[in-house]
């Protein structure tokens, strides 16, 4: 791990084994620590032993994967190293948040992916054939990568270049498949590997009219040769699920009567087995309040077509803290009345969506139980599939209206409610209904959108409008490819442009309201709330401090903090991330 990776993970909490006295764990942490004095003097055989001896005592140390897997690309033994890094991120998916970091190790790893992009991003929006690409070795220069592979099944691809070189490689096997080429095992892993990548940005990549009648073709081939109990390749089946989720064809059901090999099997999990979940349980989910505001039917709604976020792993190997301690860590210095609670840690989290956060706070927070509440059965059904069967004890999901909450007589010590509230016609509307439910001394961690921070969203927006485009899975794809090509192409900042529900809930979200920060200054000054901090990665905290280094700066100072943005605006991309105390 890097520092900045550091930083991810302990936001969800401090790694596992950073507190305690495993015999294994101390004694591959000693090792480490040998390893990281070999790599400092550049004895990197050394370093390489240490570390596997390390986890020879602890196979599941992440950071130990993590920096063998970096000292094996110190010495060019790239296979090896890529194998090591994909083992670091299933330990600690929390991670492949790192996108950028992550993007440049697979570029290291892979000069030919690097290569390649840069061949297709050229001729965009022609699409290169695998012989332009690669030459005489085809797909095989990258297809067997582990970490790409491990990337492809675990997040959205978050970055243009290499989304049009999957674009066009999938076009490439859809023309292979109709040919029915003879395709490799390595072949056939990645284009699971590629076809899973799509289910989760939910086909978001670019096609064409013709495309979609070869996808036809393709789908009446499987089609036949299923009815026909012909065999057929396998790989094209994968090749039409890169086009549309399997659970939606009419065969479906047939997949699951046939013996499939592994890949292909945890192909038909993703778009099959889990979907078929998901709708078994919507009808456990019980129902605390009623859906009755105009503007909360329609959010409603629009989550019931698009649960958000899109997500794959929970973060793994965290060690919870006491939540006293966990705010100290982030906010050092900043004065607050502990809570003093390390059992029985009520946690509500407002706005639950497809329950990542939820997953993660009783995760991190000492003794959390948490009750997890959305409008969407769709996204409570989808977090509950997903919940590790660790945790689901501890996390109670249930359809609310935040606004109808305190009918349910119930009260928290910690709210989490971020990127919730600015999805209502009245946002301070919606905090002063949480702050009834949080008891005195609690804590609240809120999320809003910054008037600031989001002018080219806004700009989009009207874009879309004059535009007349529509919410669909095709007026976003189309919509997208228009904006890549306008000075609003800066959109790509946002790791929201690449999934179908995500850039919905960030283009063409049904209501949207804006903050500022003397607003938001001014509903704590109304009730009296102790305003804790923001939430930022050190760059920003370090260049606060520096722009009032002359006349002293303060972490809590929102008249401050409204300077800084008004000269960065910038700064709340995002969202304003912040911690507030009742008194």
């Amino acid at each position: 791990m890097n520092r900045k990776q550091r930083r991810a993970a302990h936001k969800h909490g401090r790694p596992a084994g950073s507190i305690g006295t495993d015999p294994a764990g101390d004694q591959s942490s000693e090792l480490i620590v040998e390893a990281l004095e070999h790599e400092r003097h550049r004895r990197f055989d050394e370093a390489i032993r240490a570390y596997k001896r390390a986890l020879q005592f602890k196979r599941d140390h992440a950071e130990a994967c993590n920096n063998l897997g970096r000292v094996l690309l110190t010495q060019g033994k790239n296979r090896d190293a890529s194998i090591y890094f994909a083992r670091s991120l299933a330990l600690m998916p929390q991670l492949l948040k790192q996108y950028a970091g992550i993007r440049a190790t697979l570029i290291a790893l892979l000069p030919t992916l690097a290569d390649v992009m840069q061949k297709q991003a050229t001729a965009w929006p022609r699409q290169l054939n695998k012989d332009e690409l690669f030459g005489e070795g085809g797909l095989a220069a990258i297809a067997d990568d582990a970490l790409l592979l491990h990337v492809l099944q675990s997040i959205p691809v978050q970055d243009v270049g290499l989304e049009r070189l999957l674009t066009t490689l999938r076009r490439s096997l859809l023309a292979d498949a109709l040919a029915r080429n003879k395709f490799p095992d390595a072949v056939r892993n990645f284009a699971c590997a590629l076809a899973r990548q799509c289910f989760i940005n939910e086909y978001i990549f670019a096609t064409s009219p013709d495309e979609d009648t070869e996808v036809a073709r393709l789908n009446r081939t499987v089609h036949d040769a299923l009815m026909s109990d012909f065999s057929f390749d396998p790989t094209q089946l994968a090749v039409l699920a890169m086009y549309e989720p399997l659970h939606v064809l009419a065969f479906a059901p047939m997949l699951l009567d046939r013996t499939w090999t592994p890949d292909v099997d945890a192909l038909l999990t993703q778009q099959l087995r889990e979907p078929m979940r998901e709708i078994e349980l919507r009808d456990s989910i019980p129902r605390l309040t009623a859906v009755e505001d105009d503007v909360s039917l329609r959010v409603q709604q629009q989550y019931e077509e698009n649960p958000y976020p899109r997500w794959i792993h929970a973060a793994g190997q965290v060690t919870p803290l006491p939540i006293d301690q966990y705010l100290r860590d982030q906010f050092p210095g900043q004065p607050f009345v502990p809570l003093g609670k390390i059992d029985a840690l009520d946690v509500l989290i407002a706005g639950c969506g497809t329950g990542e956060i939820a997953i993660a706070s009783v995760q991190k927070y000492l003794g959390a139980q948490a009750l997890a509440v959305d409008l969407s059965l769709s996204s409570l059904s989808f977090a509950k599939r997903s919940t590790p069967a660790a945790l689901a004890p501890r996390i109670e999901y249930a359809q609310a209206d935040i606004l109808q909450l305190a009918r349910i007589g119930r009260s928290f010590d910690v709210i989490d409610c971020s990127g919730v509230l600015h999805h209502m016609a009245d946002p301070d509307e919606g905090w002063r209904a949480l702050l009834t439910l949080l008891r005195p001394g609690g804590f609240m961690h809120l999320g809003f959108y910054s008037e600031a921070g989001r002018r080219d969203v806004v700009a989009a927006r009207a874009f879309i409008t004059e535009r007349h485009y529509r919410p669909t899975p095709n007026d976003i794809r189309r919509c997208r490819q228009q904006l890549l090509e306008t000075p609003l192409s800066g959109l790509t900042r946002f790791s929201d442009f690449f999934t179908t529900s995500e850039c919905r809930d960030l283009l063409f979200h049904v209501q949207e309201a804006r903050m500022t920060i003397p607003r938001i200054k001014a509903f704590i000054d109304e009730h009296r709330l102790t305003f804790l901090g923001f939430e930022f990665e050190m760059p920003v905290l370090q260049q606060y401090r520096n722009h009032f280094a002359a006349s002293g700066w303060s972490m809590t100072d929102l008249a401050r903090w409204h300077e800084f943005e008004t000269r960065y605006p910038d700064t709340f991309s995002g969202m304003y991330q912040f911690w507030i105390q009742k008194p």
